[in-house]
This record gives structure tokens, C-alpha cells and sequence, in this order.
């Protein structure tokens, strides 16, 4: 293939513009919601005067300062030469067909910067043969593969009735472009023939199903990391996901995507390290087989027990995920694009592309009957009225502008994307603006208009991530542990951490095949330089909520500040009685006090020892003949059940001075 560079002409002029003021003009290849939204972003660059879009859609025809041209995006030829007589400064392309069909190389051998990978790199995503073999080569982590061509049905039928055999289920993945519908999730042998038989001789997917891949099914929770590449360097987005089937609850047949949000709060901080080495490394190999890569890396990976596993690569933003992820880029586009395509992004963007802090989710509006046969010419109502809802964009996927207005011209039809500072608040806003949509003219009997109802479901309904931490055996944690493995808690207790390396807490923790974490405390280190490596370790494994449990220290202000209303602690006494006394010493001035009455308290954790507010309190009585020993017996009974309530209130909103379980 050509070199992907861009001509010494277009470099200057790049380079030499100012960094305020209209200068460029771009072209933007494609005509779905993805483009709309690089559309807008491209266009609200200082550097940016005039966006065309081939072919565009009825969105891009309504917004300012683009132009829709009437050339498809696969006409190769048509769409270099316009870009010359423009003379743009870049082509941003969306779709993955234009790619695998050259037009970044048809580009380059014009002079012409171009946001995209070559053809030669566009095969991660063109072959998923290919690219299974490239991870293996590579030693990228991914799922046990064979590949079969066209002729060898028989074999992979034997093939897969050994993996079951085996006790291994697989997926069946046709292997060419299939406009993201060619995987086949099978639940048994019998269907895993028959997906075989639907790809390989049936050809529901024509060409693509040529040859097939046949892979071990990963357990775990999906997620799309994509990173903006320039040939050398791997700069990873913020982590999004999407929503692939249809209809609520995950069923009905795959679409392209029908929402997404972002951040996605299953890919930890240490997670996310790992994914952004492979990244890195998918990018320096492919410079290594002498495939340079320019341009989106879509990472699709399965966060599995194992760590992060590649399911697969698309060449180009994701859709819907792009209409979440570029409403968080606090970076200009035109640059990171430009510094991509010129082989120097860390030049063209020293200071690193940034993100806007906060969330954004997208629903997806689509004609009803879609993914199969639905209706098209259907007028579009209440945009207006969508996109007046604080903190809303509508991108348009498959719409059209008529003489009577806007009309549907595709299945997807909308993206309705929500903005702001929480997840929830996000999701909320978005569906208030599908709420104001409408596709039948008005009066209409029947709704044309079909929309998941539980996007974000999985970040929603997330167990809280829970960290105990202690300097003790940590007793009282077990009654968690039991309640999360009964299935009566939506938690999970991500790791179990302690100043002391010989804790019984630590073992607790390895028994339940929790990460067992030593976080040594020096003699004479100050409290706050200590939480501050504590608060380290937490964040790096995502944890929501902290509970100490016989923790042998008092936490700094530093440490309660960084975890308001996310720490708990609970105290073998009802507080506010005895607060500031341990163990025996609380009982026995208990009985000293002659009360007949006495607990525990969770209570969250302030600079106030013991006297943050109080979320759950147990009683039990004391009677006669009670010793320190025995109501501390009776006392710990109780604190397992208080701490496993308080959770539960955490997870719900309801913890009195807590916070939500973070989205």
C-alpha cells in the first residue's frame, strides 16, 4: 500500500495556522449518527470553517456551516477527487467499508491527510481471521480460536461437537464485514451446527461467511475501548458501552447498537492499565508486519476473571458509542485527527487529548420493525422540543429532509444523547427528549417509533464495589461475604486490605478469592501520607464504598474527605454513647453505667472519631450476670447483619449522609 502521509504543501499549511481563527475545511465520509457527531465536533473547532459530508444525512443538512454532497462513501475516486478540488485539509472517514476498500490509501497517494487506517490496516477489522491470528502472533490476549474456509463445513461441525464434548461453548463469528450482525452466540451443540450451517452453506452473510471463525466463549462484562492512533502511539478514549439486541432485557435479534453510555464504570483504573497496553502493544505490532495505523482502534474486550480478553477490532468509532464519547472531548478534534494523520499527535496536541469530567448517554430511536423490515418516509415531530432539554444533542442516523420537513430513511433513525455531571442525570435527560419525539403524523393509532426503555441497565443495576479493610481478623465482614454469595446483596467485595501483612482479615479475603492487599504502614509515617497510599490502592480497584472493620488506626481528614459519605466503620456500642472507646473497654463501661440496654453502630467515618452520622444501629439487652466478655459476644453477633443493611442503604441512595453508588 502507499505510505499514509500527508503532502509537504498540507503540512505547512496545517502547521503554520494559528491557533484561533476560521482556517480549514474538511470532509467528513459517511452518512449515520457517528458522522453526525464528528460532524458537529469537526465544526466546532476554531480551526474548522466548513464541514462536508458525503453523503450526509437530514441532521447534517439542518446544522450550520456543513454541506451535504451527494457522493457515496464508497465511491473511492469521487470522494479523493472532491477532496482536492476543496483542497481540504483533512478527510475524517466514519464507516469501515470506504477503509478496507482504500480510500485512506487513494488519499495519501493524493497528498491529502486522511483520519483512517490503510486498507493493509483496515484487515483487523475486514478479516476476524485475520486478526485472530495477528493476536496470536503478537501475544494479545484473546479467546482459543480455529478458522475454516469455504469447503471445510464438515470439519468445523466436528470441530464444534468436540469443544462441547470438552465441556467449551463457542461462538461462530463469520469472518468478513457484516455490518457488525456476523457473530453468532449459540447455547448448545446443536445450534452451534446450525450457525455453521447458516453461515457456511446457507451464506446468510454472502461473502462475509466465506471463511469463519470459531472460538471459545469469554465470560464477563464487555466493554468498548477505543483509542485515537497515530502509528506509533496508542491514546485511549474514555471506556464506553453499548447495547446490541434489540429489545429490553438484552433479547431480540443484534442490531448496530440501540445506546450507549460513558464512562463505563466497569473498567477499573488497573483494568483500564492493562487495556491500554494492549493498545499499545496492537499498535506497535501492527507497525511491526509493516501495517501502520492511523486512526480509531476499536477495541471490543471481555473483562473476564483472567483480565481484559480481545473479542475483536473495528477500524473506526463505534456507533452509538462515538454520539456518547465525543460530547466528552474536551480536546479539538481537528487536532488529535490532524496530529493522528500527520504520523504525531503528542505534536500536533502536547498536552495530551483531554476529557471532560461527567457522563453522557445515548438512546437510540429506531423505526419500528427494525432490525427487520420497517417503514420508511415517516415524519419526524419534536426535535425542537428534544433538543431544548438542558444538556441534549440529537444526532441523526437515517433521516432526510423532504419538502414537508424531516423523514425517516433508515432503520436507526435517532440518536438522543444526554450530558451531565452524573450518569443518572444523563439517562434521565436523554429520555425526557425521546419522551418528545415522535415518527407518525399526528393522530396516528400506532407508535412507529421503537426505543430500548433500560439503557445504562447494567451500570444501574452494578453491585456496589466494596473494599473491607481491617487490621484484625475482620469478623463482622463475613455476614457480606454470605449475603453477596446467597444472592440477597447486589454487591461485591472487591478486595480485602490491611496495614498488617499478617492479618487474618488478608486470609479471610484469599479464602473468598477476594485480592488479599498488603499495604505496610512504616513506623513514624504520617497519617495522611499513609491513607493517601491506601486511597491509591482503592481507587485502582474501582472500590465505591470502604468499610473498616477492626481497622487499628485513625483515619486522617485527607482520608475522610476523599471518601465522604463512602466509608463506613462500625462501633460495639450505641453511639453516641461511648464513642472513642475499643473492644472490651466500651462493654465493660457499658455495665458500668449500669444500662440494660446496649449494640452496635455503622456509622460513615468523618474527621469526628466516631461521630459521623449514624446509618444503622442493632440493639440487644443486658441482662444480670453479664460480663464485658459476654455482651462484647452478643454485641458482635449483630455487627455482620448492621454492616450487610448499611450496604444495602448504600446501594439504594438511602445511607443517611452517604452517597449513591458511583455509575
Amino acid at each position: 500500500p502507499l505510505p499514509q502521509v500527508c503532502s509537504l504543501a498540507w503540512l505547512i499549511s496545517a502547521r503554520m495556522a494559528p491557533k484561533s481563527g476560521v482556517e480549514f475545511d474538511v470532509l467528513v465520509v459517511g452518512g449515520g449518527g457517528r458522522e453526525h457527531a464528528i460532524s458537529v465536533k469537526l465544526r466546532d473547532s476554531e480551526k474548522v470553517r466548513h464541514v462536508f459530508c458525503a453523503p450526509g444525512n437530514g441532521g447534517t443538512a439542518s446544522e450550520h456551516s456543513m454541506t451535504n454532497i451527494a457522493i457515496g462513501d464508497s465511491d473511492v475516486d469521487g470522494l479523493v477527487k472532491f477532496a482536492q478540488e476543496k483542497q481540504v485539509a483533512l478527510v475524517f472517514v466514519g464507516p469501515e467499508a470506504p477503509l478496507c476498500a482504500g480510500l485512506a490509501d487513494a488519499c495519501a497517494g493524493a497528498g491529502i491527510p486522511c483520519f483512517g487506517p490503510s486498507k493493509a490496516a483496515a484487515e483487523l477489522e475486514a478479516s476476524k481471521a485475520f486478526s485472530k491470528v495477528f493476536f496470536e502472533k503478537y501475544g494479545l490476549p484473546t479467546a482459543m480460536f480455529k478458522n475454516f474456509k469455504s469447503g471445510e463445513h464438515d470439519v468445523a461441525c466436528k470441530y464444534v461437537e468436540d469443544e462441547y464434548a470438552a465441556g467449551r461453548e463457542v461462538v461462530v463469528k463469520a469472518s468478513g464485514l457484516a455490518a457488525g450482525k456476523g457473530v453468532l452466540m449459540p447455547t448448545s451443540v446443536e445450534e452451534a451446527k446450525a450457525a455453521l450451517n447458516e453461515v457456511m452453506v446457507d451464506k446468510t452473510f454472502g461473502d462475509a461467511g466465506d471463511e469463519v471463525v470459531i472460538e471459545q466463549l469469554l465470560v464477563g462484562e464487555e466493554c468498548s475501548c477505543m483509542a485515537f492512533a497515530d502509528g506509533q502511539v496508542a491514546c485511549m478514549m474514555v471506556p464506553a458501552q453499548d447495547h446490541k439486541r434489540v429489545n429490553d432485557h438484552d433479547e431480540g435479534p443484534n442490531t448496530g447498537g440501540m445506546g450507549a453510555y460513558a464512562p463505563a464504570p466497569c473498567l477499573t483504573p488497573r483494568l483500564r492499565r492493562e487495556v491500554e497496553a494492549i493498545l499499545q502493544k496492537t499498535v506497535e505490532s501492527m507497525a511491526a508486519d509493516g501495517r501502520k495505523y492511523i486512526g480509531v482502534l476499536y477495541g471490543g474486550f471481555m473483562l473476564t476473571k483472567d483480565g481484559p480478553m480481545l473479542l475483536e477490532y473495528n477500524c473506526r468509532f463505534g456507533d452509538p458509542e462515538t454520539q456518547v464519547l465525543l460530547p466528552l472531548l474536551e480536546s479539538d478534534l481537528f487536532e488529535v485527527a490532524l496530529g493522528c494523520a500527520q504520523g504525531d499527535l503528542k505534536a500536533r496536541v502536547p498536552e495530551g487529548v483531554q476529557w471532560k469530567t461527567g457522563a453522557a448517554a445515548t438512546v437510540v430511536c429506531a423505526a419500528k420493525g427494525y432490525p427487520g423490515s420497517y417503514p420508511k418516509g415517516l415524519p419526524v415531530h419534536g426535535l425542537e422540543k428534544a433538543e431544548a432539554v438542558e444538556g441534549v444533542k440529537v444526532y441523526h442516523a437515517g433521516t432526510k429532509k423532504t419538502d414537508n420537513g424531516l423523514a425517516t430513511s433508515g432503520g436507526r433513525v435517532l440518536a438522543v444523547t444526554g450530558q451531565a455531571a452524573s450518569f443518572q442525570e444523563a439517562l434521565r435527560r436523554a429520555y425526557e427528549a425521546v419522551d418528545c419525539i415522535r415518527f407518525d403524523a399526528p393522530g396516528a393509532d400506532s407508535l412507529s417509533l421503537h426505543c430500548r426503555r433500560d439503557i445504562g441497565h447494567r451500570a444501574i443495576k452494578r453491585p456496589t464495589r466494596i473494599a473491607i479493610v481491617g487490621s484484625t481478623r475482620g469478623s463482622s465482614s463475613q455476614a457480606t461475604f454470605d449475603a453477596i454469595k446467597a444472592g440477597t446483596l447486589n454487591a461485591r467485595i472487591v478486595m480485602a486490605v490491611s496495614n498488617k501483612g499478617d492479618a487474618g482479615i488478608l486470609e479471610r479475603g484469599r479464602n473468598e478469592g477476594v485480592p488479599a492487599i498488603h499495604v505496610p504502614c512504616k513506623k513514624g509515617t504520617p497519617r495522611a501520607e499513609y491513607d493517601a497510599k491506601l486511597t491509591e490502592a482503592l481507587r485502582d480497584y474501582g472500590v465505591d464504598l470502604v468499610m473498616l472493620v477492626g481497622f487499628m488506626r485513625i483515619v486522617s481528614p485527607e482520608f475522610c474527605s476523599d471518601w465522604e459519605g463512602a466509608c463506613i466503620n462500625v462501633h460495639p456500642s450505641l453511639l453516641p454513647k461511648h464513642a472513642g472507646g475499643m473492644d472490651l473497654e466500651v462493654h465493660q463501661a457499658v455495665l458500668d453505667a449500669g444500662e440494660t440496654e446496649t449494640g452496635c453502630t455503622v456509622h460513615l467515618v468523618t474527621a469526628e472519631v466516631d461521630g459521623g452520622p449514624i446509618a444503622v444501629q442493632r440493639q440487644v439487652p443486658v441482662v444480670d450476670g453479664d460480663t464485658a466478655e459476654s455482651v462484647k459476644a452478643k454485641v458482635q453477633k449483630e455487627e455482620g447483619p448492621a454492616l450487610v443493611e448499611a450496604v444495602r442503604l448504600f446501594g439504594e441512595g438511602k445511607l443517611p449522609g452517604g452517597k449513591l453508588s458511583s455509575c
